[in-house]
């Protein structure tokens, strides 16, 4: 079967990551989807960030790079939010070594409802996986509410997958919205996965989405017989993807080399 081809935070290896651009460029390698986190800023405006607060040695300040982690998302108005830039990480920093193939740019932390509007507008159709990323303190409800709501209002929610580790906040999306396609995120387990692949299935999930090594033929059979779809985070290795070709859903900071073995 064919997995879907997911690029986390649209291509993380490739691009600025959870921008515009990034999201853009993976739609343009055809990608069948990214994947994207969403939080709250103070004034409840739903964007797309992954950490909590900026990141030193990448947002950048009139030109100048924070040389600690800025403030955080959700102490921030959506205007406070526009005045960095998070396109172009600090040379020779531990970040910008870590990701030696991102292209320089100009980005900035975009509204949800401006990554929906890309989707949208995809000739092929783009899937967003939708992390409802509970940062430190953040309301779960409110942040399903705010997403949920953001992407009822432009009519996409076909072609959106919730995922998350704070399960309360896919809860709530399935309170709501039933129909909602809800995949239960879990960092890597230390003992037996079908305790947790019991709960996915009784709380209404669709999916599991594990981090990549618990997804291993034994529990990847456990979820499909409980009637699961399985993606897998983030894989980056050419052999990895190989041994999980079988899956829904790969997630990766590579599309481009998942996309070389289809």
């Amino acid at each position: 079967m064919h997995s879907w081809n997911i690029a986390h935070r649209g291509g993380t290896q490739l691009m600025a990551e959870n921008t515009l651009p990034a999201f853009a460029d993976a739609l343009a390698r055809g990608c069948d989807g990214v994947e994207l986190d969403v939080q709250l800023t103070a004034d409840g405006v739903a964007v797309v960030h992954h950490d909590d607060r900026l990141m030193a040695d990448v947002a950048r300040e009139k030109g100048k790079w924070l040389e600690q982690p800025g403030p955080r998302i959700g102490d921030l108005t959506w205007d406070g939010l526009q005045v960095f830039d998070i396109g172009t990480p600090r040379p020779g920093s531990a970040y910008a070594l870590a990701h030696p193939l991102l292209k320089p740019m100009a980005a900035k932390v975009p509204r949800l409802e401006e990554v929906v509007d890309l989707a949208k507008g995809a000739d092929h159709g783009l899937l967003l996986f939708v992390e409802l990323k509970c940062a430190d303190g953040a309301d779960p409800v409110a942040l399903a509410d705010g997403a949920y709501d953001v992407i009822a209002a432009l009519d996409f929610l076909d072609d959106v997958i919730f995922v998350g580790f704070d399960w309360r906040a896919l809860v709530r999306i399935r309170a709501r919205d039933p129909g909602a396609a809800c995949w239960f995120t879990t960092d890597k387990l230390s003992g037996d996965a079908r305790p947790v692949i019991d709960i996915i299935a009784a709380a209404g999930g669709e999916g599991w989405f594990p981090n990549f090594p618990d997804a291993t033929p034994e529990n990847v059979a456990y979820a499909r017989a409980k009637g699961l779809k399985v993606g897998a985070w983030t894989v980056n290795r050419r052999d990895d993807m190989e041994r999980l070709s079988g899956l829904d859903a790969i997630c990766t900071d590579r599309p481009d080399l998942l996309q070389a073995l289809e």
